[in-house]
């Protein structure tokens, strides 16, 4: 086997007949030292694999998720695949994406820290206001309502977008879609909260479920308050059943106060 390191990509050639992850473990090392954010293992090169050979993404999905990174796998051939898939933990969790540039796209889009203990120690300024993001949802209306709430140097605004992953996927499935989806509500909920003169931090937290994660979140974050806020459009019947089902389990379980807001119509 073949081992090339480039940027953020580190490329396999020929054949992967054995666990090879202390190999390539220090060249991966070296990699996430300029980009924390994940790497990428290229396999357009990789021949023939076996189980043994398999594992060796195993131990690499967990090295780099206990660093706080992503990994995903790029252009896996159909045959590794089919060896890949026999692995319990392969199988399930492996990170796969159709080519470099896909899986580069998904690593760096957000570019936001990696877990949500990550944002709760880095640069806490008081108190922390939640405000939870969803996709289907136009919360950012959440952002201005939690600026005008917040008190001057003394509450932390914290805007996370939660993309829920299909159990099917592995969390940290590249999803091309629902993040550029993420991306663009951020940007609109940093606006509002700028048009309040608020400083407000950004994040993306994959989850399973959205109100789950929210709870889970306020816990991480230790936040004092969480802000949901919708804007004044009409929700369509998805969004109207998903919003009331976060709401009532904001209302029956979140441990902390609970202010919900509509945007006024015009």
């Amino acid at each position: 086997m073949i081992i090339e390191t480039k940027d953020d990509v580190v490329r396999l050639s020929g054949s992967l007949h054995k666990n090879q992850w202390l190999t390539i473990k220090a060249a991966a090392n070296l990699l996430l030292q300029n980009h924390p954010q994940g790497i990428i293992i290229d396999c357009a090169r990789l021949e023939n694999i076996s189980e043994d050979g398999a594992k060796t993404f195993l131990e690499a999905m967990r090295d780099i998720e206990s660093a706080k990174a992503r990994i995903i796998v790029a252009n896996l051939p159909q045959s590794i695949f089919a060896v890949c898939k026999t692995i319990p933990g392969v199988r399930s969790q492996l990170p796969i994406a159709d080519s470099v540039e896909a899986a580069r796209a998904s690593l760096r889009m957000l570019n936001r820290p990696a877990s949500m203990s990550a944002i709760a120690d880095a640069g806490k300024r008081g108190s922390v206001i939640l405000v939870p993001l969803l996709a289907e949802l136009d919360l950012t209306y959440g952002a201005q309502l939690a600026g005008r709430l917040a008190r001057a140097g003394r509450n932390d605004v914290r805007l996370v977008y939660f993309l829920e992953v299909a159990r099917t996927l592995p969390l940290n499935a590249p999803l091309m879609e629902k993040e550029q989806d993420a991306k663009e509500a951020l940007a609109q909920a940093m606006q509002m909260a700028k048009q309040v003169n608020t400083p407000a931090s950004e994040h993306v937290e994959r989850v399973r479920d959205a109100a789950e994660g929210i709870l889970a979140a306020i816990k991480s974050l230790d936040a004092e308050l969480v802000v949901l806020g919708a804007t004044s459009e009409p929700l369509g019947a998805e969004g109207h059943d998903k919003f009331h089902h976060i709401v009532d389990t904001l209302l029956h379980r979140a441990p902390v106060e609970v202010v919900i807001g509509r945007l006024k119509q015009n």
